[in-house]
C-alpha cells in the first residue's frame, strides 16, 4: 500500500492532506484556549462555536459539489489553503482591535466553509493520480495520515496552546495551512485537474438544480423509511452519535478544561483518547463484525452510552472522563460501522449514493440543532443535568428501536 507514497502526486497530497488536518486540530485547539480566556464559565460559549463551524457545512453541502466539478481541484484546494492561512494569521489583529468574540465566529464561519470544498476537492482528486485498481489503496494512505495528524494536533495541540498561548498559537496553525497549500502544487501540473466541462453555464441554475436535487433525495428517503423498518432502525441511531458529539464538544470540553482546570492540554488528550478508543472499536468490528447481528451491536452501544451517561454524573471525576472518552470512542466505531453496513445491505444500488449524502446532512444537522438546544439549556441546568438528560434521551432512543427491531421480520433480522 505504502509503495504509492512513490508516486509524486499522492506523496504530495498525503502530505498536503496531513498537514491540513493537523492544522484544523490546531484551529480547534487555539479557539478553545481562546474561549477559556475571554469566557471563563460559560457553556454557551462553546455551543456557540459547536453550531458557526457545523452550520456552513448543512447549507454548503448540496452545492458544493456542483462547483468543484466545474474548477480546477489543484486550484480549489490551494485558494481554499492559503485564504484560511490568510484568515488565520489575522484574527488575533481583529480581537484586539475589537475586544470582541465577533472575529472568531467570522473566522470559523469562512474556515470551516472552506474546508468543504477543500476536503471535497481531495476526495474527488484521487482518481486523477492513480490507475483503478489503487483506490482502495490510494484511500487507505490518506486516511490512515490524516488519523495520525489528528491524534497529534489534538493530543499535541493542546500542550503547545497551553504553552505558547493563543496569540502565538494563531500563527502557528496559519503557517500549517500556508504549507498544506504549497504541497499542493507538488501533486503534478495544473492541467491534469482541469475539469471535463469548464464553466460555460449558468451557476445559478446548477446550483438551483442541485438544491431540488437534494430536496428530492430527502424527499426519496421519506418514501423508503415509510416502507423499510431496517432503514428506519439506522436513521433513528443516526441521530444517536451526532447527540452525544454534541454535548462532549460543549459540556463535556467546558468540565475539562474549566470545572477541572486542566485547560487546552486536558481537552486534548480528551479528544486523542476518543481517537485511540474509535480505532479499537474499528479493528474490534473489524474482526468480529461479520459474526454479531449488526441491528444489535446498535442497540447494544445505544444502551451502553445511555447508561454511561444517566450515572455519569454520580462519579464524574477527570479519570473518570476520560476512561469514558475511550469507551464512547469505541462505540462511536460500533455504531457507525454497522449503520453503514446495514444500509450498503439492505439499500438498492440505484439510491445507495443519494442515501448516505442524506444520511451525513441529518448527522451534521442533528449536531448543530442539539449544540443550540445544549447553550439554550446551559442556561438552566447545571452541566451534571444536562449528561443525564442525554441518558434519558439514549433510554428513550433504545427503548424505541428495540421495539421496532422486534416488529421486523424473523427471515430480515436473521440476516444482519
Amino acid at each position: 500500500m505504502f509503495s504509492l507514497l512513490r508516486q509524486r502526486g499522492i506523496l504530495f497530497l498525503g502530505l498536503s492532506n496531513t498537514i491540513s488536518q493537523l492544522g484544523d486540530r490546531l484551529t480547534h485547539m487555539v479557539i478553545i484556549t481562546l474561549i477559556g480566556v475571554m469566557f471563563p464559565g460559560r457553556i454557551s460559549v462553546f455551543s456557540e462555536f459547536s453550531v458557526t463551524f457545523s452550520l456552513p457545512i448543512v447549507i454548503l453541502s448540496p452545492f458544493a459539489g456542483v462547483i468543484i466539478d466545474h474548477y480546477n481541484k489543484q486550484q480549489i484546494m490551494l485558494r481554499c489553503h492559503v485564504i484560511q492561512a490568510v484568515l488565520i494569521f489575522l484574527t488575533p489583529f481583529f480581537i484586539l482591535l475589537t475586544h470582541s468574540i465577533v472575529p472568531i465566529w467570522i473566522l470559523v464561519a469562512l474556515f470551516f466553509s472552506l474546508d468543504l470544498f477543500n476536503n471535497t476537492s481531495k476526495n474527488s482528486v484521487i482518481p486523477d493520480l492513480v490507475h483503478y485498481d489503487q483506490y482502495v489503496s490510494a484511500n487507505s494512505i490518506i486516511i490512515t495520515l490524516s488519523r495520525i495528524a489528528t491524534f497529534v494536533g489534538m493530543v499535541g495541540g493542546g500542550y503547545l496552546m497551553q504553552r505558547v498561548g493563543w496569540q502565538l498559537g494563531f500563527y502557528i496553525d496559519a503557517s500549517t495551512h500556508l504549507i498544506a497549500g504549497l504541497f499542493v502544487l507538488g501533486m503534478g501540473a495544473k492541467e491534469m485537474f482541469e475539469p471535463v466541462r469548464k464553466v460555460d453555464f449558468s451557476l445559478s441554475r446548477e446550483l438551483k438544480k442541485s438544491f431540488n436535487t437534494f430536496a428530492s433525495d430527502l424527499k426519496e428517503l421519506g418514501l423508503l423509511l415509510i416502507k423499510d423498518r431496517m432503514v428506519i432502525l439506522v436513521m433513528v441511531s443516526v441521530f444517536v452519535l451526532p447527540f452525544v458529539s454534541a454535548v462532549a464538544y460543549t459540556v463535556l470540553i467546558y468540565l475539562v478544561q474549566q470545572e477541572f482546570g486542566m485547560g487546552t492540554a486536558g481537552v486534548g488528550l480528551l479528544g486523542g483518547i476518543i481517537g485511540i478508543g474509535m480505532l479499537c472499536g474499528a479493528i474490534m468490528i473489524g474482526h468480529f463484525g461479520r459474526y454479531v447481528n449488526r441491528a444489535l451491536i446498535i442497540m447494544s452501544s445505544t444502551a451502553i452510552l445511555a447508561i454511561i451517561f444517566f450515572i455519569g454524573p454520580f462519579f464524574i471525576t477527570p479519570v473518570f472522563l476520560y476512561i469514558v472518552a475511550f469507551i464512547v470512542g469505541i462505540f462511536f466505531s460500533l455504531m457507525g460501522i454497522a449503520q453503514d453496513t446495514i444500509l450498503q445491505e439492505d439499500v438498492t444500488k440505484g439510491i445507495r449514493g443519494r442515501i448516505f449524502a442524506t444520511k451525513e446532512f441529518i448527522a451534521n444537522a442533528t449536531f448543530v440543532v442539539w449544540a443550540v438546544l445544549v447553550g439554550v439549556i446551559a442556561g438552566f441546568l447545571s452541566p451534571y443535568m444536562i449528561i443525564r438528560f442525554v441518558g434519558i434521551v439514549l433510554i428513550a432512543i433504545f427503548v424505541f428501536t428495540i421495539t421496532l427491531y422486534r416488529s421486523i421480520p424473523y427471515e430480515v433480522r436473521s440476516k444482519l
